[in-house]
């Protein structure tokens, strides 16, 4: 019984207030703080371009017109310089690996870059897994200033890596002013048996 009645106040209350037309407030308009006009659009007829800036004193080369080339790509755990270029103390065919799962030793990548403009340029070094996804990666600035020679080592110094593919046959792809120059071989051991 109590239901049926909340339920009927309900009702009539409800349809007389649905019923009833909203009654219209006289008085003062609101006041925003806005202005009571607002002024024109500008047109930009009084705009003036902006100025170039004065030539440099000294002569750029964009990396767009230079031409880049790798030389060699030499991997090793540690370089001797030398008038031909930097070459491995103890050179190796493979990356060596240790522990389970394996992960790499400290070594070092240096890439021997090419340019006839002695143009500077950024590069990028990538190493890739079996499946091409990224292992690795590092990128810096070849400079050329105060070179005498057209070829210019980028060293790369690698840090302890896990192999999360395992050991195998890996690639360096090197990318010199965003273009890339090719993907170099990168063989990485397995780790010793236990004994």
């Amino acid at each position: 019984m109590r239901v049926r009645l909340l339920l009927a106040v309900a009702v009539l209350c409800g349809g007389s207030v649905l019923a009833a037309e909203p009654k219209k407030v006289k008085g003062e308009k609101l006041d925003l703080g806005l202005p009571k006009t607002f002024n024109a659009l500008p047109t930009g007829e009084n705009m003036e371009k902006p100025k170039e800036k004065s030539a440099q004193q000294v002569p750029t080369t964009t990396s767009a017109s230079a031409e880049y080339a790798v030389v060699r790509v030499i991997h090793g755990k540690t370089f001797v310089r030398s008038p031909e270029g930097a070459k491995p103390s103890a050179p190796f065919d493979a990356v060596p690996t240790e522990g389970n799962p394996p992960m790499t030793e400290k070594f070092s990548t240096v890439i021997r870059v090419r340019c006839t403009q002695k143009t500077n340029a950024p590069i990028d070094v990538v190493i890739l897994d079996p499946r091409n996804d990224t292992l690795m990666e590092a990128s810096g600035e070849i400079y050329f200033r105060g070179q005498k020679e057209m070829e210019v080592d980028y060293t790369v110094d690698w840090e302890r890596t896990q192999l999360p593919r395992g050991a195998g046959a890996y690639q360096v792809l090197v990318r010199v002013a965003g273009a890339p120059l090719g993907t170099f071989p990168l063989k990485i051991a397995e780790p010793p048996a236990k004994k």
